[in-house]
């Protein structure tokens, strides 16, 4: 399994505070079967941010203290960036540097918010997208304004844009809510890569065996791939910087609701 999305490097943003928190969730992430973890702090999060030189110095030192810890797990640099104007300046035209990039590709996670305008959005991601980026959408079962309106969702993952989803939010790590959006997504086909998004040891971990035991629970109801293994395949790409083209479903199926959905899931 390879985590595209997990905040392990210490004291950068909200997630680990130590250099022994880091190894303990990096420790997590090797019993879940995680070959090769991307470290993604927070980039441009209320205007901050962090030296790109200093993040791959940070990176250095962890993996070294894991390979004296003897953990099996590879490290690489990435961020994830919150979407607005400021967004347009820092990504400019995509250089072989790939400076805030996922392990030095040209994807890249894009984290949208709460305030953002999805036509507003568009207009950005098919700016990267021209810009020579390959957007992936950070956690996109958190934003509900997305499957309000799922042909504008897939007219961008047509022009190049992939999805994310939290591997707890299919554990309801994150609510039913958000649950019951990763399934929709899921079963539609359109979760592209996967993520712990793990922040600390004791809450939002990146400890992900409970989610890939789910996943394969999901396969067999929905009988579909699993996702624990498609989206390994697909992470595999950003590790060679490859373009991924994944399956577009033939109709969209609507979020199942009400007590019965519930009663029969």
């Amino acid at each position: 399994m390879i985590d595209i999305h997990s905040h392990i490097l210490y004291g950068v943003d909200d997630g680990s505070e130590s250099l022994e928190m880091s190894l303990e969730m990096l420790r997590m992430s090797e019993a879940s079967g995680v070959s090769d973890i991307i470290a993604t702090p927070h980039v441009n999060r209320k205007g901050i941010v962090p030296d790109w030189a200093d993040l791959q110095e940070r990176v250095e030192a962890l993996q070294s203290a894991a390979n004296e810890a003897r953990i099996e797990i590879a490290i690489h640099l990435g961020a994830e960036i919150e979407l607005n104007g400021a967004t347009m300046e820092l990504l400019k035209k995509c250089t072989a540097s790939h400076t805030y990039c996922l392990a030095d590709s040209r994807y890249v996670l894009i984290e949208l918010t709460d305030q953002t305008r999805p036509s507003i959005a568009e207009n950005m991601l098919n700016t990267l997208l021209m810009r020579g980026y390959w957007p992936i959408l950070a956690h996109v079962e958190r934003f509900p304004q997305l499957l309000e309106d799922p042909d504008r969702l897939l007219a961008w993952i047509r022009n190049g844009v992939l999805c994310q989803c939290n591997a707890g939010s299919f554990t309801g790590e994150f609510g039913p809510k958000v649950q019951e959006r990763a399934r929709t997504l899921y079963r539609n086909g359109v979760v592209h890569m996967l993520g712990s998004d793990g922040h600390r040891t004791t809450f939002r971990t990146t400890d992900m065996r409970e989610a890939r035991e789910e996943l394969a629970r999901l396969a067999r109801k929905e009988q579909r791939q699993d996702l624990w293994h498609s989206a390994t395949g697909n992470a595999d790409r950003i590790l060679w910087d490859r373009v991924c083209y994944p399956e577009m479903p033939d109709h969209w199926q609507a979020q199942k609701r009400g007590l019965l959905s519930r009663l029969f899931d």
